[in-house]
């Protein structure tokens, strides 16, 4: 799931940097006023190619799971900032559920099983 997860960000993010106008309905006014859809495209590529770089280096060093949380904090976070600019500006919106809903419980699903990866990581560490 934190594979899918990391690369739907990479493909929302670049999906934003095609050269039309994704986010050119009124249901985006609040996004768009406080980032233009460039940035949120570069926010989300670079948050979802980070995010997918944590997940191939994974396990290679005693420290990496907690490259995961990071990442998994920083791209939930993202998801969550789409989904309160929806709320605030059209609350109804399937994005609101979507982005907020799904895509933030996504996360929270992740960050658990990472956090679990890091406590045995440590464990491991201590044992040796």
């Amino acid at each position: 799931m934190e594979w899918w997860f990391a690369g739907s960000t990479l493909g929302l993010g670049l999906w934003m940097l095609l050269p039309w106008a994704s986010m050119s309905t009124p249901a985006y006014a609040r996004l768009l006023y406080w980032l233009s859809e460039p940035q949120w495209g570069s926010l989300f590529a670079t948050t979802g190619l980070a995010h997918l770089t944590s997940l191939y280096v994974n396990g290679s060093r005693w420290w990496t799971p907690f490259a995961r949380v990071l990442m998994l904090v920083i791209n939930s976070m993202c998801y969550a900032f789409l989904a309160v600019g929806f709320l605030t500006e059209y609350w109804p919106s399937s994005a609101t559920f979507t982005y907020g809903g799904a895509m933030c419980s996504a996360a929270l699903i992740c960050i658990f099983y990472a956090v679990k990866d890091c406590v045995h990581a440590l464990e491991v560490r201590n044992a040796t």
